[in-house]
């Protein structure tokens, strides 16, 4: 399921780009060092490097969609959603973020009602 992530942020950011920064570091290298993160499944570092991104595009649909991917991965459901919500509020029409949080707010709804995910969800081998 993983996996599956890392290609959906891969399209959101490939088909909407990311700007730089007025300063320092630009949005644009964090959002490359987040994917590459993510493609490894390193969770955390990807967080990081999506969170810098957000700081300094904190209105960037994509970047929003990434940064709800990993707090997904890490487990941080609530926070995800509202995530999602926030990156579709601003982009409605992208399909990759509609898509992103339908298959989220499906998950969250079973979540939320104490359902226990599938075995082998979430193994980033497959």
């Amino acid at each position: 399921m993983k996996r599956h992530f890392i290609v959906l942020v891969a399209t959101v950011i490939a088909a909407t780009g990311c700007a730089g920064s007025s300063g320092g570091r630009p949005a644009a290298a964090e959002v490359r060092e987040g994917l590459q993160a993510a493609r490894r499944s390193y969770w955390q570092e990807a967080h990081f490097r999506f969170s810098a991104a957000h700081r300094l595009e904190p209105e960037n649909p994509a970047v929003l969609n990434n940064l709800a991917v990993t707090l997904e991965a890490l487990g941080r459901y609530d926070e995800a959603l509202q995530t999602y919500k926030k990156a579709l509020e601003l982009a409605p029409g992208n399909r990759s973020i509609r898509r992103n949080y339908a298959r989220f707010a499906e998950f969250y709804t079973s979540f939320a009602r104490g359902a226990k995910p599938k075995e082998g969800v979430g193994d980033a081998t497959r």
